[in-house]
């Protein structure tokens, strides 16, 4: 176990969010629908408006994490979305539906770096990602558990099956909250110091250029979600039953070689030849998948499945050098606005992607060429990125230090 007990720790915390997160998305649609009453325009505009709350109020947060530590932060996080839950089973109408996901939005996209962040102050430097691999890895098999748990939900079908569920969630928050609330750190921040608010990160052109590809590489996640399952509807002869085992195989393999695919991440080096195989694994997948749709079913099928395992590769180097490129290059005393900032280029990415991939999808074969030469490009331009990077982190030996005491 990476990271010892503390690693152990953080792993029943990942694994509890997860199952408590599975179960929750596995009934939301219905829940909103069918229980509340709402219409899909109202979950959509519900959804976009939390995503906007959610961009205004990532930067602030980690400025405060800056100050008062992430471990407190995330534990206020945890808290904030455990009582959001435990109101949502009483919403009646759209104000109220509006009110909790807004109220959401606001420590929705917090959550996510000040994990990372305290994961960076809780485990060795040497450790960190692999941890962090280990982490997600856990997260995989307890949304998996957690959509099973869900799925007791959609069995019942009634308004107090759905709000069993989302108490559920609303407890599993809770308890991570406590559990994070008492993990040792090694390298808290002094008491005395106080962090300024500093907005070079906006300024720091080898991070964004950074952040910038990541995000480009992370619509592996709606490619996986919205673009594989819309072709193979749309635009081949293969059944849509296939989609469910496409989508197990991709959640095997990440299970099983999440840490493998982060060997090597721990420097600048390492993380931009992670994400340059990112890059070259997902251009394969697009290109396979522009020849599904004149083959015969049977070969139809193992070139998707293929593609898969490319994408599945691509989502697994992409993590790992993201993970480890985002923690090297964070100004120290900073990390919380820095990976803030990094985890925003993953949060706009998801509200962009699901329209370029369905575009993509629907102007067919060039649409997928083109998708390829953009996650080719990202790819390439990694190695010259950290390169970069890597000369920027070396000069700060000779800046002043971004801490004063008060």
């Amino acid at each position: 176990m990476p990271g010892g007990s503390v690693g152990t720790r953080l792993a029943v915390m990942a694994i509890i969010n997860a199952v408590g997160t599975g179960a929750f998305l596995a009934v939301s649609v219905p829940f909103v629908t069918r229980s509340v009453g709402l219409t899909a325009g109202n979950l959509g505009l519900g959804l976009t408006l939390s995503a906007v709350v959610s961009l205004a109020t990532a930067l602030p947060i980690g400025h405060l994490a800056d100050r008062i530590g992430p471990k407190k932060v995330l534990v206020g996080v945890n808290l904030w979305r455990g009582a959001c839950f435990l109101v949502y089973p009483f919403v009646q109408n759209l104000w109220q539906f509006l009110a909790v996901v807004l109220l959401l939005g606001v420590a929705d996209k917090a959550a996510s770096p000040m994990e990372q962040a305290l994961v960076g102050q809780a485990v060795p430097t040497e450790e960190r990602v692999r941890v962090i691999a280990l982490l997600r890895a856990i997260r995989n098999v307890g949304f998996t558990v957690g959509a099973l748990l869900g799925g007791i939900g959609l069995m019942i079908d009634t308004r107090p099956g759905y709000a069993a569920i989302l108490l559920v969630n609303a407890a599993a928050f809770a308890v991570s909250a406590a559990l994070a609330s008492r993990l040792p750190l090694l390298n808290a921040p002094a008491k005395s110091l106080r962090r300024r608010f500093s907005a070079k990160v906006l300024k720091d052109g080898p991070f964004l250029a950074f952040t910038g590809i990541n995000a480009v590489l992370t619509m592996h996640m709606t490619l996986l979600s919205i673009g594989i399952p819309l072709w193979i509807v749309g635009q081949t002869k293969v059944s849509p039953t296939v989609i469910a085992p496409l989508m197990a195989v991709n959640t095997v393999l990440a299970v099983a070689l999440q840490m493998r695919a982060s060997r090597g991440t721990e420097t600048i080096a390492g993380s931009a030849r992670a994400l340059l195989w990112a890059g070259a694994s997902l251009t394969i997948c697009c290109l396979l998948l522009t020849a599904t749709p004149n083959l015969p079913v049977v070969l139809a099928i193992g070139m998707l499945l293929l593609a898969m395992v490319a994408l599945t590769g691509g989502e697994l180097w992409q993590a790992a050098g993201g993970w480890g490129g985002s923690y090297l290059l964070a100004v120290p005393g900073q990390e919380g606005v820095y990976l803030s900032v990094f985890w925003l280029g993953v949060a706009i990415q998801q509200i962009a992607a699901p329209l370029l991939i369905s575009l993509v999808v629907t102007v067919g074969a060039t649409g997928w060429i083109v998708l390829a030469a953009l996650f080719a490009a990202s790819g390439i331009a990694a190695p010259a990125i950290g390169r970069w990077a890597q000369a920027q982190v070396d000069s700060r030996t000779d800046e002043p230090s971004l801490v004063k005491a008060t």
